[in-house]
C-alpha cells in the first residue's frame, strides 16, 4: 500500500511541477515581455495614498498598467507596446537592443539608452528620477511569455 501511495505521489509530482524557462542570448526573441510589475521606492503619493505599485501611478506611468510589453527581434530592433490610450505615441521604430551577457543594451531611437538584465526568465531594468527634491527608483520586472 505505501508502495503504491510513494509511486502515485512520485508520478503526480513528476507532471505537476512546471519546466521552468531559462533564456538565454539570442533567444529572447522567441518570447514576447510583458512588464508583471514597477516598484517604485520611496513611495509615492497618488489620489491622497502613498504607493510603491508605479504600475497605477497617474501619468506617465499609466501604460505601464496596459499590457506594457517588450518584443525584441532577430534584426537587432525591439518594440514597446501597451493598449492604454494613447499609448503608442511613444513607439519608435527605430529602437535597437545589443546583447552582452546578461546585459541587454537598449537605445529606443531617440537618444536614449539603458541596460536591463536578463536572468532566467525575468529581465530588470532599474530607473532612477527625482521629482520635488526627492529621488525614486522604480524597478521593472518583465517574464517570459511564448510568443
Amino acid at each position: 500500500m505505501m508502495k503504491n501511495f510513494l509511486l502515485i505521489a512520485l508520478i503526480c509530482l513528476a507532471f505537476g511541477c512546471k519546466k521552468k524557462d531559462i533564456v538565454t542570448g539570442n533567444d529572447i526573441t522567441k518570447y514576447n515581455w510583458p512588464l508583471s510589475s514597477a516598484t517604485v521606492k520611496p513611495a509615492m503619493v497618488a489620489n491622497g495614498m502613498a504607493t510603491t505599485n508605479y504600475m497605477t501611478m497617474p501619468g506617465n506611468s499609466t501604460c505601464l498598467n496596459h499590457n506594457y510589453t517588450l518584443s525584441f527581434y532577430d534584426d537587432g530592433f525591439f518594440s514597446v507596446s501597451s493598449n492604454g490610450p494613447l499609448c503608442d505615441m511613444f513607439a519608435s521604430s527605430k529602437a535597437t537592443w545589443v546583447i552582452n551577457g546578461n546585459d541587454i543594451k537598449l537605445n529606443n531611437g531617440m537618444g536614449n539608452e539603458s541596460v536591463v538584465k536578463l536572468n532566467g526568465n525575468t529581465i530588470t531594468g532599474i530607473d532612477t528620477f527625482e521629482q520635488n527634491g526627492v529621488t525614486y527608483t522604480v524597478t521593472y520586472i518583465y517574464k517570459a511569455k511564448s510568443k
